[in-house]
């Protein structure tokens, strides 16, 4: 294999990983905003998506009127194989974190596993927020369905806010150089340190807290698919079943949202790789790599503040 194609396929994963994360909102499922003539053939594949999601939709909502009317088990097992499909397509489509699991690993070295486990996380730590909020607002206080889907922007507004943040601190990292902590892994994952602080400096600052903050401010943003498949429930009394399907949402995002996480990292890997066996400078494009990412986090986080609060 020639190291152009190499470089050409580096491109390609790349280019996976982050494409469908920036179509419109990175973090939630909002809409996307209307296409630029030239863009039909991706306008296209996402009205296809929503055009999945909302028969899915249906047919959930359907699943939960057969429980309440004749607790039908297999209306149950139907529940939950829709959700997970429902997770699968939703994260394909924009939103669920993808920009920020994709920016992050371009911008850091990592190894591969950690892009499922990132992916995971954020998927499953949102699926519970939509639990938790939906429980709190609706079924304790009561809350209308209007007021917990309020309630949910401005919890998305924070969650922006600390996302916006840890990207300003991504971006410092790149531009003065310390893109990523000494990380102990197998020598094919080429882990090592680029800045000047000791080998094992686990500050606030170190490579694996950033990203631990990162995973908890995109998981605070609740998705609306699970808060939807929560007030069905809720509106059919079977609230057990709807958190057992959001668990199942989460499920199916997680594995989407997973891949691009692992595409991310490979992709910048093999890009780096083969700069590295041609003798060109890797360590100057990795920098690049690290100040492009970050921007893209703050930028977008900054823009979906402002259409959150637009929203409040």
């Amino acid at each position: 294999m020639t190291h152009r194609f190499r470089g050409l396929l580096a491109v390609l994963l790349l280019l996976l990983g982050m494409a469908p994360a920036l179509a419109a909102d990175p973090l939630t499922g909002r809409a996307a905003p209307q296409p630029e003539p030239g863009t039909v053939v991706a306008s296209g594949l996402v009205l296809r998506l929503a055009q999945a999601q909302r028969r899915l939709n249906d047919a959930i909502a359907a699943a939960f009127r057969e429980v309440r009317d004749n607790g039908s088990r297999g209306a149950i097992a139907i529940i939950l194989g829709l959700a997970f499909l429902y997770g699968v397509l939703h994260a394909v489509g924009p939103g669920h974190g993808k920009a920020v699991v994709a920016s992050y690993f371009v911008a850091n070295r990592a190894r591969w596993t950690s892009g499922i486990v990132m992916g995971s996380l954020i998927s499953l730590i949102q699926g519970a927020t939509a639990v938790v909020l939906v429980g709190l607002l609706a079924a304790i206080l009561q809350w209308r369905q209007f007021e917990v889907l309020n309630r949910a922007t401005l919890v998305e507004f924070v969650s922006y806010a600390l996302i916006a943040l840890l990207g300003l601190v991504m971006l410092w990292r790149g531009i003065t150089g310390q893109r990523c902590a000494h990380q102990h892994g197998a020598a094919g994952d080429r882990d090592h340190d680029h800045d000047h602080a000791p080998p094992h400096d686990h500050d606030a600052l170190s490579s694996s807290g950033l990203r631990s903050r990162l995973v908890i401010a995109a998981g605070l943003t609740p998705c609306a698919s699970a808060i939807i498949i929560l007030l069905f429930a809720l509106a059919n009394q079977a609230l057990l079943i709807g958190i057992v399907a959001v668990a199942a949402l989460s499920l199916g995002m997680a594995i989407t949202v997973s891949v691009i996480g692992v595409a991310s990292v490979l992709g910048r890997r093999a890009i780096v790789g083969t700069l590295d066996r041609i003798g060109l400078e890797a360590h100057r494009f990795e920098q690049g790599l690290s100040i492009a990412g970050a921007l893209v986090v703050v930028v977008a986080s900054g823009l979906l503040m402002a259409g959150a609060w637009a929203r409040l």
